[in-house]
């Protein structure tokens, strides 16, 4: 579709989000007040088409279609690779994005920010999430919010400036290890936050009734919204929201990346043992992989398609024990089990994976998880009336 003018692409845009379900009247009059277009790059890359892979856009050369990507509803990658890769070309890792305005609408809704409300906020990226914020918490209100790339920061900065957002404290900061602002009512991630690493002086900034929220990961698997509320001892507990979302880490919790796979999936040095569970089924389903993430959370995978000789392979691996384990097709119902390392990941996987299923395969949004200043949890609370 070819947008003529910016606002039609607004009013295009609030249409199909209000057509997917109920759009708070504050996202509403942010959404109205605050155009996308203002807080994206000239350039920038999307993805248009079926193979999912990243095409680069420059507003002068193709105004046209620039605009329409602007007001679509899909992520906009505006960095790869921290920078190091310059457009056009395609870098491997994307490390700056505009989220899709329903992610966006989806997450302040979640937030439940009010007028009036101190907001802080990690990961400033373009700005537009902390320009929605601002306008949301008005004149009364305020929003920090930080970014730990100092491009991105200066540019985010002075788009926000340039929008009349100057009521924004936008600083060049890590979320993590630099101090917080006093007390705030409201904490948004918009960077993933591993399991166990949770860091705590977000919880002890916030005040008692405050709302933290933050995309969970490990290295299996990643999504899990958190809405987190904040007790009076200094508790933060909380549980999945319903909506599935798929964010960059934040930088200090990346590790290194490990090829799954690289070695053979038949390795004579392995112990050999059976199982007739389908390692395709707990592995590549969000609900039934979690169970498996809390009980490995620095195991990975990988899965190989059957192609011509090669069998359909289950790949985990352990980097920080070294161990890995491969499951591959026998026959009918019965699969192969090569595990070598410290650790017996298939084992663990399986073990997981089975306890999940007896406890009545629940959601995501049943785990339950609690940060205190010395312990971090994710548990699966007992079914009532057991």
């Amino acid at each position: 579709m070819t947008i003529a003018a910016s606002d039609d692409g607004v009013r295009a845009l609030i249409e199909e989000l209000q057509s997917a379900g109920n759009l708070p009247a504050d996202c509403l009059r942010a959404l109205e007040a605050v155009p996308r277009e203002w807080f994206i790059p000239a350039r920038m890359w999307v993805q248009e088409i079926a193979d999912g892979t990243y095409q680069p856009v420059d507003r002068t050369e193709e105004p046209d279609r620039w605009l329409a990507a602007v007001y679509a509803n899909r992520v906009i990658v505006t960095q790869f690779d921290d920078g190091a890769t310059e457009w056009p070309e395609v870098g491997d890792r994307p490390t700056c994005s505009a989220s899709m305005p329903s992610v966006v609408v989806g997450m302040l809704t979640e937030l439940d920010v009010r007028p009036g409300h101190v907001v802080f906020e990690v990961g400033t990226g373009t700005g537009w999430s902390a320009a929605l914020l601002g306008h949301i918490v008005g004149a009364q209100g305020k929003v920090t919010t930080v970014e730990i790339d100092p491009v991105l920061a200066a540019e985010a900065r002075k788009r926000l400036e340039a929008a009349g957002f100057t009521e924004v404290d936008a600083r060049l900061a890590d979320g993590v290890a630099d101090v917080l602002p006093d007390r705030v009512d409201r904490v948004i991630a918009t960077a993933s936050v591993r399991i166990g690493q949770f860091p705590y002086p977000w919880v002890a900034h916030t005040l008692p009734g405050g709302v933290i929220l933050a995309p969970m990961r490990a290295d299996l698997a990643s999504g899990p919204l958190v809405r987190f509320v904040v007790g009076e001892d200094g508790t933060a507990t909380g549980r999945a929201a319903d909506m599935q979302v798929g964010f960059m880490e934040l930088r200090s919790h990346r590790v290194a990346s490990d090829p799954v796979g690289a070695q053979r999936f038949d390795d004579p040095s392995a112990e050999v043992t059976y199982t007739d569970l389908a390692p395709w089924v707990p592995l590549l389903a969000d609900d039934h992989r979690w169970p498996i993430a809390v009980a490995v959370p620095s195991c990975r995978v990988n899965v190989w398609e059957r192609t011509g000789d090669r069998p359909g392979v289950a790949w985990l691996r352990d980097p920080l024990s070294g161990s890995w384990a491969t499951v591959v097709p026998e026959r009918k119902g019965r699969y192969v089990v090569r595990q070598f390392g410290p650790r017996r990941l298939w084992d663990a996987a399986e073990a997981a994976y089975r306890w999940w299923v007896e406890r009545g395969e629940p959601p995501l949004s049943a785990w339950e998880w609690t940060v205190t200043p010395d312990r971090q949890s994710v548990t699966l609370p007992p079914r009532s009336g057991r």
